[in-house]
């Protein structure tokens, strides 16, 4: 209710009110009348559209940032896939999570297109809900690392089709994947974790 959070933040019931209306039209909250206001369910749907959306978007960002990444920072992504790597087979699952984060973060930071920024960074609020969910899907993490390492070879070559077809093509990889998981169970097994192992995933 607007009249508990404003006590708990202590602060007025008007910016909570805002940022609640705020948070309701980006999807991320669903307001309830006469009962108030609750996060939005995570639903197979929701994530399915957001990937597909993703796919399309990221791939273009992957192109446009071609001419922007340096081959320093071509040497770092290696070391992040090679980390991530090595984070999975250890099963540690969060630390994995990080690294493809922070694979896919560092190229779309380099491009030079300020309205499809603006546009991921909105997707991105979302994508922070479901980000661990592909590291539990069923044998497909080691694969999605398999896959960076195509998008890898792809800008050392700086072949712009290539880094925006492999980008896509990944991205519609975890969608199919994640369209054929029990999801239900797998969004049962992320909520399990402790809250620690959550946080420290999106570091």
């Amino acid at each position: 209710m607007e009249s508990d959070l404003a006590r708990q933040l202590g602060i007025s019931k008007t910016p909570v009110r805002d940022s609640l209306l705020r948070l309701e039209k980006e999807g991320l909250v669903v307001k309830v009348p006469f009962k108030g206001s609750y996060v939005a369910s995570i639903t197979h749907e929701s994530v399915i559209e957001l990937f597909e959306i993703r796919a399309v978007l990221e791939g273009l960002a992957a192109r446009l940032a071609i001419p922007e990444i340096t081959p320093d920072e071509i040497t770092d992504l290696t070391r992040v896939v090679d980390s991530h790597e090595k984070a999975l087979r250890n099963g540690a699952i969060s630390e994995a999570a990080g690294y493809n984060r922070k694979f896919h973060q560092t190229i779309i930071q380099h491009c030079t297109n300020e309205r499809l920024l603006q546009i991921l960074g909105n997707l991105d609020d979302h994508l922070q809900r479901f980000r661990l969910l592909s590291n539990y899907q069923r044998g497909t993490a080691l694969k999605s690392v398999e896959e960076h390492r195509q998008v890898l070879a792809a800008l050392k070559k700086q072949d712009g089709a290539a880094v925006e077809q492999t980008m896509r093509q990944h991205l519609q990889n975890v969608l199919v994947d994640l369209s054929e998981q029990d999801f239900d169970q797998l969004v049962d097994l992320v909520s399990a974790m402790a809250p620690h192992q959550l946080i420290k995933s999106e570091e």
